[in-house]
């Protein structure tokens, strides 16, 4: 299984919170590069990958050949207001419980923040960028995610978009830390039934940028 699971909330600032950004996400290439290994070897990010060391650059070379040529993955740069601020991230996993006929095809995804001042609410638009990309964009049947535990900031932002909680499992870090990893399931159906549902419970701000939300072609 792929593990890739959501970072750490980045730092926000109120300044200019009610004006709604555009979110641009466009799939890695050469020119983020530095950016996103200056991200990927950031302490609080780190805290929450399953492997905690450090990234050379030659070994982000070789994750970068390695991705270019995995057609399961996808790997988005965050553009907000053309700033990069983080990455969103998919791949095409197996059936979820063993219930294939209910979960395929699945897409599991992560993402994280790398950069401070962005704009407040940042994470909801993730949030509603990976379920819209995931059930409108690509027609999955689920979407699947796995979070530590200690992450509360994301436990609660999966609640709040009303995820299925699937049975935990542990597992060992690199630095030998046994952790607990809270496994989510979403299905299509739900999101497509929810999903005006659930922005209107959101600020109203999160809503109108939600609708600045695009994703370039792969």
């Amino acid at each position: 299984m792929t593990h890739i699971p959501v970072a750490a909330n980045a730092k926000t600032t109120s300044t200019k919170a009610k004006m709604s950004p555009n979110s641009q996400f466009i799939p890695l290439n050469d020119t983020f590069l530095e950016t996103v290994l200056r991200w990927r070897n950031l302490p609080h990010i780190r805290a929450n990958m399953h492997s905690t060391n450090e990234i050379s650059w030659q070994q982000h070379l070789s994750w970068f050949e390695t991705l270019k040529n995995d057609s399961k993955k996808q790997f988005f740069v965050f553009l907000q207001n053309e700033r990069p601020i983080g990455v969103l991230n998919f791949t095409l996993v197996d059936a979820i419980e063993n219930r294939l006929e209910l979960t395929t095809p699945c897409l599991e995804w992560g993402c994280y923040i790398g950069e401070d001042n962005v704009w407040p609410g940042s994470g909801l638009l993730l949030e509603i960028a990976a379920l819209d990309y995931a059930f409108i964009g690509k027609n999955a049947a689920t979407l699947y995610a796995e979070v530590l535990s200690s992450n509360q900031s994301v436990l609660k932002m999966h609640k709040l978009f009303q995820y299925d909680a699937l049975e935990d499992r542990t597992e060992e870090k690199t630095d030998g830390t046994i952790v607990t990893v809270k496994r989510f399931l979403y299905h299509q159906k739900q999101w497509l039934l929810k999903r005006e549902k659930v922005l209107s419970m959101l600020p109203k701000q999160i809503g109108a940028a939600a609708q600045h939300i695009h994703f370039a072609k792969s």
